[in-house]
């Protein structure tokens, strides 16, 4: 474990011991996290002590508190002794290994320490992310298992919480017929880990489960309404099956990622059947699901679906935010966080964006900067941190105005007037 590790763990962690102390929440750790950064520390700095009053003072954060939570190593141990024997590894926010969907995604939100039983190659993410309510109909269940193993013979895999409902369902028959499953568990990770139908599927390396909490604690409301998000950001889109109008952890968790600035796609299943929180959701921007389809995989039908809700019969982008029309014709971001400032994207991207009206506007000199040499969409996608559907419909578009060149065989972009090797014959 790194030095770096190891003050997260203390700040943050929940170790047992007789300390009486409770660990930093979200929002004081982060806070001690901006203290260092702005300094060119890191975590591990807090471990000689030289810099804990000084941090006190500025976070407003007893020092009494930040030195009692740093001088856990015993606990630490013991806890760590705990954790090894049941399976049970680290990774904080720090690591190498953490998730990047996580931080760009969730960015501050992120956990600074995530738990986890199985493989760690599954923390890379991808795949659909499937929930629903706990007291779900038949029709529901038969809904989420069909899709999760459509999922599964695809490689796409299922995320979900593995709360009873859709969640259990889904990753059931996604293990079932042979898929990866990441399971993001709000109570007890040693006690899933050892159920009989995990045993096997962790042993394969095709379950992962993962926890931001405590992994000896008990389930707790807040906990489960907390790992949503989490859910939502490994994935590279989410599916409603089923949810309560206007309320429960469903409903609140796809109406977060939809008002979310970049959230991913959220589908949701709109047969004639289903609950009326099901049709609410599509009047937040919600997108029926497209339905199963076996001639392509599920990635690339899901990719198709987005596309499609993303752009108008013409070809032009719909803007990703929800605005408001006002009396001089411009729009109002009426929700979410404002757009970066250009002193930001500069900051980011070594280039200043001029003032704009569409996302597709803002992106544009982004996309045209890292389009020097021919470049796959895929890797593109995976650069921008986009979903490559979204890409794809800006990339139509800049090839349109005659900003960005299409090369094929195979299929990469590069930015016009760009010197590049001529494309070899077609066949």
């Amino acid at each position: 474990m790194s030095e770096d590790a190891k003050a997260i763990l203390l700040l943050h962690g929940h170790l047992g011991g007789m300390s009486g102390l409770a660990p930093l929440h979200l929002r004081d750790y982060n806070a001690v996290v901006q203290w260092l950064a702005a300094r060119g520390q890191r975590p591990a700095d807090l471990l000689s002590g030289e810099t804990v009053a000084a941090v006190a003072r500025d976070t407003a954060i007893p020092e009494s508190r930040l030195s009692g939570l740093l001088k856990r190593g015993a606990s630490l141990g013991f806890a760590m002794e705990r954790w090894n024997q049941s399976g049970i590894w680290v990774v904080c926010r720090s690591d190498s290994g953490y998730p990047s969907r996580y931080r760009s995604h969730l960015k501050e939100k992120a956990p600074p320490v995530l738990f986890g039983v199985g493989d760690r190659s599954l923390l890379q993410g991808g795949g659909l992310a499937i929930v629903g309510s706990r007291d779900m109909d038949a029709e529901s269940e038969a809904f989420a298992r069909e899709v999760a193993a459509w999922c599964a013979r695809g490689a796409t895999p299922v995320v979900s919480g593995g709360a009873r409902g859709v969640d259990h369902a889904a990753m059931e028959s996604a293990l079932d017929s042979g898929g990866a499953v990441i399971g993001v568990v709000a109570d007890n990770l040693f006690r899933r880990s050892v159920r009989p139908e995990a045993r096997q599927a962790l042993a394969d390396g095709r379950l992962l489960l993962i926890t931001p909490y405590d992994p000896e604690a008990r389930f707790a409301v807040g906990n489960a309404m907390g790992r949503n998000k989490l859910i939502y950001a490994l994935a590279d889109y989410g599916l409603v099956v089923c949810t309560a109008d206007g309320k429960g952890g469903t409903w609140q968790g796809a109406i977060e990622e939809l008002k979310h600035r970049a959230g991913r796609p959220v589908f949701v299943r709109a047969d004639s059947s289903v609950p009326t929180g099901n049709r609410k959701l599509l009047e937040h921007g919600a997108i029926p699901f497209p339905g199963t389809d076996n001639g392509v995989t599920p990635a690339e039908w899901l990719e198709h679906a987005v596309s499609d809700e993303t752009s108008t019969d013409d070809g032009s982008m719909l803007p990703l935010f929800r605005e408001t029309a006002l009396a001089d014709g411009k729009a109002e971001y009426v929700k979410g966080r404002p757009p970066e400032s250009t002193a930001q994207m500069a900051d980011t991207h070594g280039s200043v964006a001029p003032p704009y009206q569409t996302v597709y506007e803002a992106v544009l000199p982004v996309i045209i900067a890292a389009l020097d040499e021919p470049t796959p969409p895929a890797e593109l996608a995976n650069r921008l941190d986009v979903s490559k559907a979204q890409l794809d419909v800006w990339l139509k578009r800049a090839v349109g105005e005659g900003k960005v060149r299409e090369m094929t065989r195979p299929i990469r972009y590069v930015r016009a007037g760009s010197p590049v090797q001529p494309e070899g014959p077609r066949d």
